[in-house]
């Protein structure tokens, strides 16, 4: 069968279009979070966004008629990956919010694929090494420490905190990615982030009756409102578009998303919180690009 070259090329900006809303919506997360933080509780912010996460998804995979019983053979995976992919990775990154600009957690995405490479090259020894990967590395660790600031990292203080916050929660995001990748085969991406959202949610919903009062928050419009745009749009839509433009396009085309989210993470600290960009953080943002590129590059 002849595949007409419109066709890829209307399938290649299909997937164009989707890789840039997955890394928009991501970015927005980071938005949404710093919006509601000053009156809801951490902890509470990332209970709702889970179980709101999994509702939109059960009614998905009930829509799309997806098999989502005669899995309880795989459920003690699924508890772990709540913990270690939903319940750490959000507590760390609710709490290293609190310390930091949108611009800066949105960079700090960008840890994932350079960890990823750390555990999968120099630690695990699964990939092959390449002093290309290894100068990527090393360049998106300098281009990080340019939007950091270095007089920021050797005088400590709040900012250094959200940064270890972060960068320990993305660190974690990384082992989550590999591990998933390698236990959960078989299973339906769609069902699995339905399952993970679903245990995730309920433990920090139970952490939040425990350590917050969620029940005593004065919800507003406006919060009430980034809630439920965290819980479907970011995080239920995001989700779901990430594993259909893996299977659609592949893992390294999907990886691309880690280069957008930064421009437009910042792009929105800018726009809607006032927050400033320096030129040595622009130029830092490109230096971590292009590490992760010279990473990436082989696997294309």
């Amino acid at each position: 069968m002849i595949v007409s070259p419109w066709f890829r090329i209307g399938e290649m900006l299909r997937n164009a279009a989707l890789l840039l809303y997955i890394a928009l919506v991501w970015a927005s997360a980071i938005l949404f979070i710093k919006n509601e933080e000053s009156t809801v509780p951490p902890i509470t912010i990332m209970a709702g966004r889970a179980l709101i996460a999994f509702v939109t998804l059960f009614a998905a995979a009930l829509i799309t008629r997806r098999k989502i019983t005669g899995l309880a053979g795989y459920f003690p995976k699924f508890v772990f990956f709540a913990l270690l992919g939903i319940v750490l990775v959000w507590l760390f990154l609710a709490f290293g919010q609190e310390y930091i600009s949108v611009g800066l957690a949105s960079v700090l995405v960008t840890t994932t694929p350079l960890m990823t490479f750390v555990i999968l090259v120099l630690i695990l020894r699964a990939e092959r090494f390449s002093l290309q990967g290894l100068g990527g590395l090393v360049m998106g660790f300098a281009g990080i420490v340019l939007v950091i600031g270095l007089n920021r990292i050797m005088s400590g203080g709040t900012t250094l905190t959200g940064v270890m916050y972060i960068g320990g929660a993305f660190m974690l995001l990384a082992v989550n990615g590999i591990l998933v990748a390698k236990w959960m085969r078989g299973v339906d991406p769609l069902i699995n982030t339905m399952y993970f959202l679903l245990f995730g949610g309920l433990i920090l919903a139970a952490l939040a009756f425990v350590f917050e009062r969620p029940l005593q928050v004065p919800w507003t419009r406006d919060t009430i409102a980034s809630e439920l745009a965290l819980g479907v749009i970011c995080t239920a839509s995001g989700y779901f578009g990430y594993y259909y433009l893996i299977q659609k396009a592949g893992a390294y085309f999907s990886s691309f998303i880690f280069y957008f989210i930064p421009v437009f993470g910042m792009m929105e600290g800018h726009m809607f919180r006032g927050e400033k960009v320096a030129v040595s953080q622009i130029v830092g943002v490109a230096v971590v690009l292009a590490g992760v590129y010279l990473i990436n590059r082989e696997k294309g």
